[in-house]
């Protein structure tokens, strides 16, 4: 079964004529012989270069091409100065949250421990005083959470 690259052949473009791969290297070798052929293999080149080229017109193409002088500014002070300012905001802003955050936490813990160590000395009114409003109604939707199991 033939493939489509198969059926789908070339048949425009370069050709070559034929066996002209097989023939080349006799060719070649017949017309060189091993020895220093002048007639095929020119003595010289048709590009050349005048001798100090490049030395020489470095200088007269540096003097026709215009040169300015531009003002350099550099941006370091300025980044400085302004990743300073976001490290400073971030810390005022961030530094409260954190504080607040943990003193919560310490003070819950401390609350929790006394309660759990004075349980029995305490009477309900003592335990009612250290409740507030969202503390009753958390403790209201749990109760009713555990009645519905």
């Amino acid at each position: 079964m033939k493939t489509n690259l198969e059926n789908k052949k070339v048949t425009s473009g370069f050709t070559t004529p034929n066996n002209y791969f097989e023939e080349l290297p006799a060719t070649i070798l017949s017309k060189w012989n091993g020895a220093y052929n002048s007639s095929i293999i020119p003595s010289k080149t048709g590009f050349s270069i005048p001798e100090n080229y490049f030395s020489e017109n470095e200088g007269k193409l540096m003097d026709l091409i215009p040169h300015k002088n531009s003002k350099v500014i550099s941006i370091k002070p300025k980044l400085y100065w302004v990743t300073s300012m976001a490290a400073v905001l971030l810390i005022t802003i961030m530094l409260p949250l954190f504080y607040n955050s943990t003193e919560i936490t310490k003070t819950e813990l401390a609350t929790q421990d006394y309660l759990e160590v004075h349980k029995d000395e305490l009477s309900d009114y003592e335990v009612g005083v250290l409740l507030d409003n969202e503390d009753l109604e958390s403790l209201e939707n749990e109760l009713i959470y555990n009645n519905l199991k």
